[in-house]
């Protein structure tokens, strides 16, 4: 029978399957044809023996949260605490361009920004581009709905920096989940560690990704990787003059058109 592998720990493997969930281990044969296995990948278990005995091919892979079969990145940044960085969304994007995975964006404790213009700035950016972004605040849940409506049906993986609040957002779509939620050191300005390995929280005919936060993100890229990746370019740099156009002071630069023309964001 066919399952997904929802967690893993030292070896053993949780894989869901029509709503039940088996702890497993593989078989010494997977090994020996080199496969790894990762959370999100679609197995195959041994009726009998209730082990993993082979792996279906994945559609895409990520390293970092090390995760593969997914249909949407959920990138959850805070407004403060640790504060809205805008160069680590953009890499997030761009890592989720890299790997073409589609992306959303939720920004969390609006209940406790002071600087609005910058958010709704930043928002109508985005959305040019076509990615959804959400409001999330204590006092005001509005667009969690939203949020919920676009989980439905997908293996939604979620990342973002530690203290951002992911595992309160995952508490705040279902109160099951219940998972634990770390403190921001205001001393160290960041926030500790609490999940510490990637699960798949099912949901609603389809999965929510909790992971480890992380406080950066280094994409191991090339220039040229980043004119076509980073948000807003792939649609435009094939229509550039050059084709190895970097879209700084190369002329008839579509990219760079499309900035003067404000569709791009400055």
């Amino acid at each position: 029978m066919n399952g997904k592998i929802i967690s893993s720990l030292r070896g053993t493997y949780k894989v869901y399957v029509d709503g039940v969930v088996y702890t497993v281990f593989p078989k010494g044969n997977l090994k020996f044809k080199n496969k790894h296995l990762v959370v999100g990948d679609q197995v195959i278990l041994d009726d009998e023996n209730f082990m993993i005995f082979d792996v279906l091919d994945r559609k895409n892979e990520l390293i970092r949260p090390k995760a593969s079969n997914i249909d949407q990145l959920l990138i959850v940044m805070s407004v403060v605490e640790p504060d809205l960085s805008m160069e680590l969304i953009y890499k997030f994007l761009t890592y989720a361009n890299m790997n073409e995975i589609p992306s959303m964006v939720a920004l969390t404790k609006m209940d406790k920004v002071k600087n609005l213009q910058e958010v709704h700035s930043l928002r109508q950016n985005l959305e040019k581009l076509g990615i959804k972004v959400f409001y999330i605040s204590k006092d005001e849940n509005s667009e969690l709905k939203d949020l919920k409506d676009n989980l439905k049906d997908k293996t939604t993986v979620i990342m973002g920096q530690t203290g951002v609040g992911k595992s309160s957002l995952i508490n705040s779509i279902d109160e099951s989940f219940a998972r634990a939620i770390g403190e921001y050191s205001t001393a160290l300005g960041r926030g500790k560690h609490q999940t510490k390995e990637v699960i798949l929280l099912p949901y609603l005919n389809g999965f929510i990704g909790d992971t480890p936060g992380f406080s950066s993100l280094e994409l191991n890229i090339y220039k040229e990787d980043l004119a076509t990746y980073f948000p807003g370019y792939t649609d435009y740099y094939l229509e550039c003059y050059f084709s190895n156009c970097l879209h700084q002071n190369e002329k008839e630069c579509k990219v760079k058109e499309k900035i003067e023309e404000g569709i791009l964001a400055k």
